[in-house]
């Protein structure tokens, strides 16, 4: 039977979208008397750390302008806003609660996988079989999660994804299907998913990148983390604001 959402047992792709864009139009103030961090040690180009992992304007960028079709007229910060909240900050949590041992794991299976579909004497038959044993997820873009919507974007019918990080897994997608809605948000996609999991509930993690660490290297990117995600997380300037 198609699944609509994610494993038996978890909140739904679309109850974790919903939470997570709820949440990313919620405002409060920050606390005004944080310790001034230093920012020294962080790689060139660096704009915020999120539980301990940099992030850089590029991987930001390469996000937002995949959700650009949601909302033609979405400004750069509020896309740049939407792959924060949505996807970028809740990775850094879950890559902060596995550790760097269990992600490997998970990233090495994922691999392995990969390059069993393109193994020599693999037959049409046996990737057939590989499908069937996977995943089944259905629906439009809130059905989906943003995530995984923007996994898929791009993706002809017939094809697999590469191996990518989601928040909390690896992951790798085989497009089955995808309607001809001219309105991408409302277009309905068919997907075999594959996933390889290191965190145990990786649904959960925008809310534990609200209850993380936040280092605000670049002033600039300040306002883009919704004022109640700094007001709940354990946030601090840099030595350059």
């Amino acid at each position: 039977m198609a699944q609509r959402a994610t494993r038996a047992g978890r909140p739904s792709a679309r109850t974790a979208a919903r939470a997570s864009l709820c949440l990313l139009f919620a405002s409060c103030a920050p606390s005004s008397t944080r310790e001034v961090a230093d920012t020294t040690q962080w790689p060139t180009g660096t704009v915020l750390v999120c539980a301990g992992d940099p992030i850089l304007p590029s991987e930001v960028d390469s996000i937002a302008m995949t959700l650009k079709p949601l909302g033609p007229k979405f400004t750069l910060p509020h896309l740049r806003r939407l792959a924060l909240t949505n996807l970028r900050l809740p990775l850094a949590a879950g890559r902060a609660l596995a550790g760097e041992d269990r992600r490997e794991e998970a990233r090495k299976s994922a691999e392995h996988f990969a390059q069993s579909l393109n193994a020599p004497g693999t037959q049409a038959l046996q990737k057939t079989d590989a499908l069937d044993e996977l995943t089944l997820i259905e629906g439009n873009q809130a059905a989906l999660g943003l995530p995984l919507w923007v996994l898929v974007q791009g993706l002809e019918v017939g094809s697999w994804s590469p191996v990518s990080e989601l928040p909390g897994e690896f992951t790798l997608v085989y497009l089955v299907d995808r309607d001809a809605e001219p309105q991408p948000q409302r277009a309905s996609s068919t997907l075999r998913v594959a996933s390889f999991p290191y965190v145990d509930d990786p649904a959960l993690l925008a809310g534990a990148a609200i209850e993380s660490t936040l280092l605000v290297v670049d002033p600039a990117w300040e306002p883009l983390v919704p004022g109640f995600w700094r007001y709940r997380m354990d946030w601090s300037p840099s030595t350059d604001s």
